[in-house]
């Protein structure tokens, strides 16, 4: 490593481990300074990528769980049972000195906001304000949260509570009433930090804000910035120090840069840095940026490294969020507030859910374009969103229903869509009276559209909290939903799973089978075979990397989503064209047999499966039928099981096979 890059990545390291420097500048090196400290291995891949000027983030090599994949063609992400939320009377305190858990009282006295008036928990500007947005009351998460938090200044806060149950107010008059009350301490520095999971989650955030401001001018003077990638760098900093805010909404990786770049000059006052979607910030794999957040704020403050608060609100508390609340919060004791009845169903009561069962993917495609015909003539101003499992599947039905509802309004959104159009579109549809919004898993947390009539499914989520957070999306602000999951028989793994695991049972479940008129249009509609191709394997890569998570059977389901194909064009003979090897490798099933059956193989990739099923043959003494090589020096073969042993000496169609490879890779030499 040259000196030059020594100093670079030195600077690097300084800002994550306190004392580096000192290290450096006795003489020892980067290598031997980073063996000394026993940095970890996210760390150190981070500080190797960082001198091509890009974390190891930047560059692909994160997955959600932080396992890796440098496979050649991405690999796939390495996906883990859902852990069990924690017992808060079981909380582990280890880098707390205590954690104090609010007791549930049988008989809650209803708070109001009046009452936090009244008793001077909240100023009379902010009590206006709010007042004036015309809540009828404070949220059961409002009552049990705002008043424990703006008592206990010496304490961090972990939160639990259910999506769409009024989680950023929560934090949000708690964030106002301590800027009215030091508002002479600073009052043109960087005060509160929220850090947020997605681009339009914070932007949402930062509208609820403007409320605020909107519904009392004298609370103008406390500024709000979002901080969001697929915004202009340069412009963002020169906003930065134009409007000077107290309130920074962000999401993290945009975050990191401005206090890179301005961190000494914005960031030294931060008083209160909230987590929201702490678990969704987690599945993202956001939590070394996290950490690193926390490390560099309380570096930056002038008060002290345990002077900022932390407030952490999650929807789940399983043992990732504890251990990230254990790295990045600051105060010796820790207050646990639960908004959530273990015996209750993590979905929200007011949401009437119900499912359609199909014989395949395509099926089920028929059956919500079946659905939204009727809902869409029969209903006022129905108002929909449509979660799909892929970019590429939400693209293709949003086309199908463009084209299918004629004149009503129809909304894709996916995150390959840019910032500035992501934006006009959740606008639009807000205001929409009715509408259908088509979309990912990118609209399923913390995003609020008002009176949305109705959620439906396309298939599986990407885990089994995703159903809670995409359902959340209807029956927000105390009104009732709806919810449709619109799955094949090889998906109902599911359902059981789902109550299993989260307490949710579906009684409305009816059987679909498309009509002949149904399936002549739909197919009409096909603009290009390669398209719905591209669709469909994206949906089996999809499935390959959640199936276990979800209790699926991968290789049902998999054979339910290529039957579509055939099913799609009427001609149940037709299978998914695939033209070479590298296809399969992309999908993650170069090494299933189940391929042939599938897909129509053509070229190296026929030929591929071809050996492979040769490969894989019984012989005789089905001893070493799961032969993957062979050796040689040993006459058992080369697996420690017994299982797997050959016992026969070289007689085995193994032994053959491998001369005979052996011989031809000779002859090529020459």
């Amino acid at each position: 490593m040259t000196t030059t890059m020594m100093l670079r990545n030195a600077g690097f390291m300084k800002s994550r481990l306190p004392g580096f420097a000192e290290l450096v500048k006795s003489g020892l090196s980067v290598v031997t300074v980073s063996r000394n400290y026993q940095i970890s291995s996210n760390l150190k891949r981070e500080f190797q990528y960082n001198r091509n000027g890009a974390t190891g983030r930047d560059k692909g090599y994160y997955s959600r769980d932080n396992s890796h994949s440098f496979g050649r063609h991405g690999g796939r992400f390495a996906r883990k049972a859902p852990v069990e939320d924690k017992d808060p009377d079981s909380l582990d305190a280890k880098n707390f000195t205590k954690v104090v858990v609010m007791p549930k009282l049988e008989n809650e006295v209803e708070v109001t906001l009046d009452q936090l008036k009244d008793e001077n928990i909240i100023d009379t500007m902010l009590h206006l304000s709010i007042s004036r947005m015309g809540f009828p009351n404070l949220t059961a998460v409002q009552q049990k949260t705002i008043k424990p938090i703006l008592e206990n200044e010496d304490r961090d806060v972990i939160a639990r509570a259910k999506t769409g149950t009024g989680k950023t107010f929560a934090f949000l008059i708690p964030l106002f009433e301590h800027l009215i009350r030091t508002r002479r301490e600073s009052p043109d520095m960087v005060k509160a930090v929220v850090l947020a999971p997605t681009r339009d989650l914070a932007l949402q955030i930062e509208q609820e804000v403007h409320k605020i401001h909107s519904n009392n001018y004298a609370l103008k003077k406390f500024g709000c910035m979002s901080v969001v990638g697929g915004t202009k760098f340069g412009q963002s900093l020169f906003q930065l120090k134009k409007t000077r805010p107290n309130i920074i909404i962000a999401t993290p990786g945009r975050f990191i840069a401005t206090v890179e770049a301005v961190g000494a000059e914005y960031f030294k006052h931060v008083d209160f840095k909230v987590l929201d979607e702490a678990d969704r910030l987690l599945e993202i794999g956001f939590k070394d940026d996290l950490e690193y957040i926390s490390t560099s704020l309380n570096g930056l403050n002038d008060v002290g490294k345990d002077h900022i608060r932390t407030l952490l609100f999650s929807a789940t508390l399983d043992e990732k969020v504890q251990t990230l609340a254990d790295d990045v919060m600051n105060k010796s004791e820790c207050l646990f507030l639960d908004t959530v009845d273990k015996n209750e169903p993590e979905s929200h009561e007011k949401i009437e859910q119900s499912l359609v069962v199909s014989q395949n993917f395509a099926e089920s495609t028929y059956a919500v374009i079946d659905h939204l015909l009727k809902q869409t003539k029969n209903v006022p101003n129905y108002k929909a969103i449509l979660f799909t499992p892929t970019i590429k599947a939400t693209k293709f039905l949003s086309n199908l229903l463009k084209k299918s509802l004629h004149r009503y309004p129809v909304y894709e959104f996916h995150g390959k869509i840019d910032q500035a159009k992501r934006t006009r579109i959740v606008g639009s549809f807000k205001g929409a009276p009715a509408g259908l919004l088509v979309c990912t898993d990118v609209g399923a947390r913390g995003m609020d559209f008002p009176n949305v009539t109705e959620v439906l499914q396309l298939g599986v989520p990407s885990e089994l909290s995703n159903y809670v957070h995409r359902i959340g999306r209807t029956a927000r602000g105390g009104k009732e939903g709806a919810s449709v999951i619109f799955l094949s028989d090889s998906e109902l793994g599911l359902i059981e799973n789902l109550e299993k695991e989260k307490n949710i049972s579906i009684e409305n479940k009816s059987n679909y089978e498309p009509s002949s008129e149904i399936m002549e249009n739909v197919e009409k509609l096909i603009e290009s075979e390669e398209e719905l191709a591209d669709v469909l394997i994206s949906v089996i890569s999809f499935y390959r990397g959640n199936s276990s998570v979800l209790g699926l059977d991968e290789n049902k389901a998999f054979m339910s989503i290529a039957s579509s194909y055939g099913t799609f064009l009427k001609d149940p003979t037709q299978k998914i064209p695939i033209y070479n090897k590298g296809m399969l490798e992309k999908i993650g099933l170069v090494n299933n047999t189940i391929s042939s059956e599938m897909f129509d193989l053509k070229g190296d990739a026929s030929d591929h499966m071809e050996r492979l099923a040769m490969s894989r043959s019984r012989s005789p003494n089905r001893k070493f039928s799961r032969n993957k090589s062979f050796n040689p020096s040993n006459k058992y073969g080369n697996y420690k099981s017994n299982n797997y042993r050959n016992f026969n000496n070289r007689d085995s169609r193994g032994e053959e096979d491998y001369q005979y490879k052996r011989s031809n890779r000779f002859r090529e030499r020459f």
